[in-house]
């Protein structure tokens, strides 16, 4: 084998042996959304691939992350995203002005305004409260509701009357919601079973009726931080609605699972509650950009448009370009936003979307031919010699396989291979054994270089052989079962651009590529050596 093995193990990075100052990760928490890239590593890759002054191009730009460590690095930045909601973020991301002094004021207009109207709805006497109820019909705990008085102090487990679970409940004829139904091919459905067809169905009548308290004031006041109070009544909308349990976060699991023992949580504390996260990372944001202010912050335009057709970027205008293309059928985008964009009343036009979504009939060629048109506009807008990292991970080597291919037959080479172990314990991480631990960042160049010929090729139980023998010889025991799909992935990348065709594999996926693993071990090693992978 050709890869340099040994290489490739070496940039298998631990991400907590990084240094970085943790507060400025508070940046993070301005809102929930996808796949974010630890900031510190984006921030490292930006600095190594461009100078100051040039142009950092993110063709699916999420909450904005790589914009964020462009501008503060002194880089122009471009951000391309279909998603309404993920634009909206990312503006706010790269706002880097925060008023403490103007955001209290605003509050302040809330608090008059709105806040008893809505505390009154969970009032239950004696200066108490309502924090949540548990309104699913699996409760097995000996109370259905939490308490606490007007300070959110002194909580308390009790059982309530029907008439405080349940109150009877008026709308004014003029406060509007977004009583949008939900498309019905919604590929990762887990609530319409459950009664649930409208956005207006994900929350009770008293939730409901406060979250329309609360964005009708938002919307009419005159607020100088109208998007930060936004951003928290966005925040606070899933942690309000039916997906929440005791013991389950919303979007756990990446799709609208509705438990059988839901609570609802009083809407006016939560919201001051993400208020108050929005407001932590703004003052981190505001501290970052006073320190990198020194070279001058980069500009920025962020397009809520497709990036299969970047019109608005010349040829040859971008320096550098990272990003974090979507990952097939793992998270759908459009349908978990669309509770968020329903509320601010935005439309995501999702067939344009880069998916893959059976009930759409978006399979793997429609994927792979909208793939072929993003990597065939990242030749087109970047400059000669300029580089193209892709900061990516995929269960389905299928999915990795193409996409290397693409750029590989754009006339891209390969510059070199990271591996980062995913940061804290994501949720995927602890569940499922079969699911990538960690993330790549793969970097090409954007010249033409000679490609090795296409005949040549390799069946996956050879670099699967290759790797374990490498392992034996350099004590397999250092490196974990968890890692062995990662090492394939990348040692397949390289084995591409060496012209190699990779037989067999329409259908390896984590769980098969550690089958295939465990499998040459138990052939081919002792039990004596067996114990140098023990761990894997």
């Amino acid at each position: 084998m050709s890869v340099n093995l040994e290489k490739i193990v070496n940039n298998f990075i631990d991400i907590n042996d990084f240094e970085y100052d943790r507060k400025f990760s508070r940046v993070a928490r301005l809102h929930k959304y996808w796949s974010r890239k630890p900031w510190f590593i984006i921030g490292e890759y930006v600095k190594k691939y461009s100078n100051n002054g040039e142009t950092v191009l993110d063709p699916f730009c999420g909450s904005g992350t790589i914009g964020l460590e462009a501008i503060l690095s002194g880089r122009h930045f471009v951000g391309y995203d279909l998603n309404p909601f993920a634009t909206f973020l990312a503006e706010n991301s790269l706002n880097t002005d925060y008023d403490e002094n103007s955001a209290n004021n605003d509050l302040n207009i809330l608090q008059e305004e709105v806040s008893k109207k809505i505390m009154d709805l969970y009032y239950v006497g004696d200066d108490k409260y309502i924090l949540y109820t548990i309104l699913g019909h699996k409760n097995s705990q000996k109370y259905n509701a939490v308490i606490a008085d007007g300070l959110f102090k002194n909580k308390t487990k009790t059982v309530l009357e029907e008439k405080n679970l349940n109150p009877k409940i008026r709308f004014s004829k003029d406060l509007e919601y977004p009583d949008k139904k939900f498309p019905k091919k919604f590929y990762k459905d887990r609530f319409s079973y459950k009664g649930v067809s409208r956005v207006s169905d994900m929350f009770t009548k008293r939730n409901l009726l406060s979250l329309a308290l609360l964005y009708d004031v938002i919307q009419r006041s005159k607020l100088a931080n109208k998007d930060l109070f936004l951003l928290a009544f966005t925040n606070t909308l899933l942690h309000v609605s039916k997906l929440k349990a005791e013991n389950v976060r919303p979007l756990s699991v990446n799709n609208f699972w509705i438990p059988d023992d839901f609570i609802e949580e009083n809407v006016w504390w939560r919201f001051l509650d993400r208020l108050n996260n929005v407001r932590l990372a703004k003052e981190a944001l505001a501290e970052r950009s006073k320190i990198n202010d020194s070279n001058g912050l980069g500009r920025h335009k962020i397009y809520n448009k497709s990036s299969l057709k970047m019109k608005e970027v010349k040829n040859g205008s971008v320096d550098y370009l990272i990003t974090d293309p979507p990952y097939g059928d793992t998270i759908q985008y459009s349908e978990l936003s669309y509770i968020w964009n329903c509320w601010l009343g935005k439309d995501f036009r999702i067939e344009e979307e880069v998916i893959i979504n059976p009930v759409r009939e978006k399979g793997f060629s429609e994927y792979q031919n909208q793939l072929k048109s993003f990597i065939a506009e990242a030749k087109r807008v970047l400059k000669k010699d300029g580089y193209f990292t892709l900061a990516f991970q995929n269960k389905d080597l299928n999915i990795w396989i193409t996409v290397a291919e693409l750029i590989r037959d754009r006339g891209m080479t390969l510059e070199d291979i990271f591996s980062y172990s995913t940061l804290g314990s994501p949720y995927n991480k602890s569940w499922s054994k079969f699911s990538p631990k960690s993330d790549f960042y793969v970097t090409f160049k954007n010249t033409r270089g000679k490609i090795n010929s296409k005949n040549k090729g390799v069946h996956p139980e050879e670099i699967a052989r290759d790797i374990v023998d490498y392992l034996g010889d350099n004590n397999g025991a250092l490196f974990n079962l968890n890692k062995a799909y990662d090492l394939f992935v990348a040692v397949v990348l390289s084995k591409i651009f060496e012209g190699y065709t990779i037989y067999a594999c329409e259908k390896l996926n984590v769980e098969k590529v550690i089958g295939l693993f465990q499998q040459i071990i138990e052939s081919n090693y002792g039990n004596i050596q067996k114990r140098l992978f023990q761990n894997i």
